[in-house]
């Protein structure tokens, strides 16, 4: 089992994200913890920045989320990530996609711009618990 804080951040009054540290390729990364992504994804920017020869292929299923449809979706496996103690040294089938339009909402809240969000892909595989009493996340 293995634990990581997480960080609940109210952007504006009644409207929280949930954030985590964590890594890529030894690379610190901001995290939003999203239940509701059916698919953990990360910024191509980022990818494109710190991982120039990462391979990455197109997806071939729906892309579709609560920005609209029909946007460019590609497929990669991520590696060297680590949240807390936790560590995988290929993260698997993870979503790259452009993050301008959440980084520039990020930005006129006067947050930090992420660089991923964890979807429920992650937490059903690891059997995640999230507790905001202690602010912790579990998973296997």
């Amino acid at each position: 089992m293995y634990k990581s804080s997480l960080k609940v951040v109210e952007l504006e009054k009644g409207d929280y994200h949930t954030l985590l540290n964590g890594s890529v390729a030894g690379v610190k990364i901001r995290i939003v913890l999203d239940t509701g992504a059916s698919h953990s994804c990360v910024d191509k920017q980022f990818v494109d920045q710190i991982l120039p020869e990462l391979q990455m292929e197109a997806n071939e299923g729906v892309n579709a989320g609560i920005g609209g449809a029909g946007f460019e979706v590609l497929v990669a496996d991520l590696p060297d990530f680590k949240l807390g103690r936790f560590h995988k040294k290929l993260l698997e089938n993870v979503a790259v996609i452009d993050f301008t339009h959440i980084n520039t909402a990020y930005q006129t809240l006067k947050q930090k711009p992420v660089q991923m969000i964890l979807g429920n892909d992650f937490c059903v595989m690891h059997k995640a618990v999230i507790d905001y009493g202690t602010n912790k996340i579990c998973f296997s």
